[in-house]
């Protein structure tokens, strides 16, 4: 069938990619991509100019005398108006898919045979690299930057992570020494952001780092300040009886 816009009206919609689908499409994110796409034509009434059920008119009122047709000239204007905002909100890696592309619906139906596929293989991907990346010798912060990293392309591949879930991946890959915080999670009522989560868990491993990693050492300052006089005595002096060299006992701590 005829598309409603073109059918009702002689005005044509302008559509500029840059304006109208402004997330670009990579070879990785065809799937928000297509629902953007999508959303904005619904609201435009110009989808079947992509979908296909808005069939070319005949071209020719007259075939003997060749009289182009008003109403095919609008529709291929406004096609060819589509055509070129889907390839202005292409990425240079992509363009090339649709370069041989003569109408939007072939455009569409390119890269769709082309990129769902690749998109849906991008995201078993990075669902995998957020179920199996453990922490390592990371920091705390590092590892929760990566794998916040993981869910937000997971978003731009149109697959979003539920919050929880995204703390649930991140709380079983610490190791056993977090999992009594992992279990007092499990117990709130309410859900803790990412900076919330953070900060718990950089409390924790301070708690968890052993005692004397924590003290401050103790460096003397005032060694043997009798060893250098201005009388010139030796460097085998020793020190009077009111020096204020450190008794021996702070040179001897945990001898026993």
């Amino acid at each position: 069938m005829s598309s409603p816009t073109v059918a009702s009206s002689t005005e044509l919609v302008h559509v500029a990619g840059s304006k109208h689908f402004p997330i670009k499409l990579t070879k990785t994110n065809f799937l928000v991509w297509r629902q953007q796409v999508h959303s904005t034509l619904v609201g435009l009434d110009l989808l079947g100019f992509v979908d296909g059920t808005s069939v070319a008119p005949v071209q020719f009122l007259d075939a003997a005398t060749k009289k182009l047709n008003p109403v095919y000239l609008l529709w291929h204007r406004q096609d060819q108006i589509l055509l070129g905002a889907i390839l202005g909100s292409l990425s240079e890696s992509v363009q090339p898919l649709i370069s041989l592309a003569t109408t939007a619906h072939e455009a569409w139906t390119r890269l769709t045979s082309n990129l769902a596929s690749m998109s849906r293989s991008h995201i078993i991907s990075l669902k995998a690299q957020l179920h199996k990346n453990p922490r390592g010798s990371r920091s705390i912060d590092e590892f929760i930057a990566d794998m916040s990293t993981i869910a937000a392309d997971l978003a731009l591949a149109g697959s979003p992570v539920e919050h929880d879930d995204l703390i649930v991946s991140i709380m079983t890959q610490l190791g056993d020494e977090y999992m009594s915080i992992y279990q007092s999670l499990r117990g709130r009522n309410e859900s803790l952001t990412i900076d919330e989560l953070g900060h718990i868990l950089n409390d924790c491993e301070r708690q968890l780092q052993p005692k004397d990693a924590l003290e401050t050492p103790i460096v003397p300052t005032a060694n043997y300040v009798g060893r250098s006089t201005s009388g010139g005595s030796s460097s085998s002096s020793r020190p009077s009886g009111h020096s204020h060299a450190p008794s021996r006992d702070s040179f001897r701590r945990g001898r026993g």
